[in-house]
């Protein structure tokens, strides 16, 4: 079951991307019957380990990283018919679950040994999102003292057909010794498998990074974010999308943009929008924020990622000079090198000269910058250091800020396009601000909150308000509440279930198939069991915890009866009426993303798990983009062979005060 949004072309093109990206892999391993008895078994041991831990007093998080192991087996006991892809993982199986219970003897006994442990090792945080244990690998130098601040190298993986808990278990609880140059804790990130770090994938990188802080003395000025591949992918996409958070970014191959990659040609106008939210190309600018290092081999296609993000560049006026095969920036940081005669790898000379440029960014000790250069399309990505943009005039179009502030704090000069609100850091004694060529003074006492300074654009132009604060009322697309749906699931989000009776028996079968179809891809492809209950059950502290996530019609959930009425669309037994647009409830669903009205901090969700599915993971992890906006209203219908297909009949998006466009 899917959304008929993409032409049949396209569906084609996904098929062949999907062929020419993926490596031939050999049938699954079948276990016999001793094989399975003995995972099993030992599984089992693991399981009954943690129920004897969990009754004691101890660390939640030194728990999860006991249970990673058992989730890894049972994981991958869930899709053995697919997941045992060879005999190896039999063996790397039986071994986590070894090191499981002996992390859970250590444990029980109080003395745990891997949290002061030098080498490679593998260790857990639990997820906010689903509430899962999610794995990552460290690899932790001899020299590392617990004391002085240490570098952090977050590095990303790229995309392995062949890749589960197990396997990257095994890659990173043992392998070869450190170099012993390497003078940095290592953290190898697993980001929920094989999704380019995006949505939930995206969410794991930054707890991965925030579990590793809290364990481990890391010295916040020298993140360095690196990845090959998918992982140059996502290192493009987390560098360029949160620029302040690295001190150098090093992306190798991976893509930047989706349409020519994918040869993508026709895409209805709301998926055109909706690719902004993760073309890196398109966040090129923010290079101008740290320093960044793009590579690609000469004879690999995907070197075209990186040549995208220096070519925009080139478009934003910054000055390259060639350098044989390399490109050197003369006015900002950056260098974009290109292997001799290499394909998909790293050559050792680039790799060489990128570990000398990263080194030499860190020598450096960059300042927090007084001029920044800042370009978004979207309000989940609207910070850099000291400002943040809190108001766009129109979502998915370009919205730029330029702004560059005196050394002592006192002046801003401000040049912005598409922008609605600014914050901005403030001095008590109010500074001088000139934005868009208007130029006003503040006083001291103009603000709540001398430490913040908040700029509001209005129709007579630019004003100052008098603090950021604003009623949770009133509706305004603003960070981590600006849609679209699938932006629900990087954060704690739970399922409702309905349990009354429906409007229509047709849309409830839809419904229903909706929530198992987003439970089970949500389990393979982002690697945790999706919260639900039924709506009867749903309390106060589920709705201030979560984004809700509701199945069903208004006649057969009641938290969706309940909020109907506050929703900019009209739904009865007879129609669903969306802008002026009746459509017969009998055979028709509403989809759609907005501030939930009963929690106004989160977002309520109908109808919808992820607008993509398993064939877009299983092609490639650049098709994970919207496949509607932030609502939509489905004709369903059956089929010739009984089942239930769908074709949009209407989506969009809200405009900034989460209204119907008109």
């Amino acid at each position: 079951m899917r959304y008929i949004i993409l032409l049949a072309a396209i569906l084609m093109t996904s098929n062949v991307i999907a062929a020419q990206k993926k490596p031939a892999v050999s049938a699954p391993y079948k276990l016999a019957v001793e094989e399975l008895f003995q995972v099993r078994s030992k599984t089992e041991e693991l399981s009954t380990a943690l129920k004897s831990i969990a009754v004691k007093s101890v660390d939640e998080s030194l728990l999860a990283d006991v249970e990673v192991y058992h989730k890894a087996a049972v994981w991958i006991l869930r899709y053995a018919d697919e997941e045992f892809y060879s005999k190896r993982y039999l063996a790397d199986t039986l071994a986590a679950l070894d090191h499981g219970i002996s992390r859970a003897k250590e444990l029980s006994a109080g003395q745990p040994l891997w949290p002061v442990q030098k080498g490679r090792l593998v260790r857990a945080y639990r997820s906010r999102v689903d509430g899962s244990v999610q794995p990552y690998g460290l690899a932790i130098p001899e020299n590392y003292d617990g004391i002085k601040p240490i570098r952090l190298d977050v590095v990303l993986h790229g995309r392995g057909t062949s890749l589960n808990e197990i396997s990257f278990i095994a890659g990173h609880d043992a392998g070869k010794p450190l170099p012993p140059e390497q003078d940095f804790i290592r953290l190898d990130v697993y980001g929920r498998g094989n999704n380019a770090y995006r949505w939930a994938g995206e969410t794991d990188v930054f707890e991965a990074i925030e579990s590793v802080k809290q364990r481990y003395k890391i010295d916040e000025r020298q993140i360095v974010l690196r990845g090959f591949s998918m992982g140059g992918a996502g290192a493009w996409h987390i560098g360029l999308h949160h620029p302040d958070q690295w001190a150098a970014v090093e992306a190798g191959a991976g893509f930047t943009e989706t349409k020519r990659y994918a040869k993508l040609e026709s895409l209805q106008p709301c998926q055109e929008e909706g690719l902004h939210i993760y073309d890196a190309v398109d966040y090129s600018l923010n290079a101008f924020n740290l320093p960044v290092i793009g590579y690609g081999g000469e004879d690999d296609a995907q070197l075209q990622g990186s040549a995208n993000i220096r070519e925009q560049l080139a478009k934003e006026g910054f000055l390259f000079r060639q350098d044989g095969l390399n490109w050197l920036a003369t006015d900002l940081s950056a260098i974009f090198l290109v292997g001799p005669k290499t394909g998909h790898k790293f050559h050792p000379e680039s790799q060489q000269r990128s570990d000398q440029y990263i080194k030499s960014a860190l020598s450096k000790k960059a300042a927090v910058p007084n001029h920044i250069r800042f370009v978004t399309y979207t309000m989940r990505y609207n910070k850099c250091f000291w400002m943040d943009v809190a108001g766009l005039e129109k979502h998915y179009q370009r919205a730029e800020v330029d702004v560059r502030r005196s050394d002592d704090g006192m002046r801003f000069d401000i040049k912005t396009h598409n922008v609605s609100r600014l914050i901005l850091p403030d001095q008590p004694q109010g500074p001088k601000i000139v934005i868009d060529g208007r130029e006003f003074k503040l006083t001291a006492h103009m603000h709540a909150r001398p430490s913040e300074l908040v700029l509001q654009k209005d129709l007579s132009g630019w004003q100052c308000r008098e603090s950021s604060m604003e009623p949770v009322e009133k509706l305004r697309k603003r960070h981590s509440l600006q849609g679209p749906i699938d932006d629900a699931f990087m954060d704690s989000f739970m399922c409702v279930r309905p349990t009354g009776k429906p409007l229509h028996s047709l849309p409830r079968e839809y419904t229903q198939e909706t929530l198992g179809c987003f439970t089970g891809e949500f389990a393979k492809w982002m690697r945790g069991d999706v919260r639900v209950k039924d709506d009867s059950e749903v309390t106060p502290a589920d709705m201030e915890k979560n984004n809700i996530i509701l199945f069903g019609d208004p006649a057969c959930n009641k938290l969706l009866e309940q909020i109907t009425g506050k929703l900019p669309v009209k739904w009865d037994k007879d129609s669903i009426t969306v802008g002026g647009k009746n459509f017969s409830s009998a055979d028709h669903v509403l989809v759609m993303i907005y501030p939930n009205p009963l929690n106004p901090r989160r977002y309520v969700v109908i109808n919808s798990g992820h607008t993509f599915h398993a064939k877009d993971f299983r092609g490639t992890n650049a098709l994970l983009f919207p496949k509607i906006g932030d609502y939509a209203v489905l004709k369903i219908a059956r089929g010739s062979d009984g089942k239930i297909e769908t074709t949009v009949e209407l989506t969009g998006f809200f405009d900034e005060e989460w209204k119907l466009l008109k």
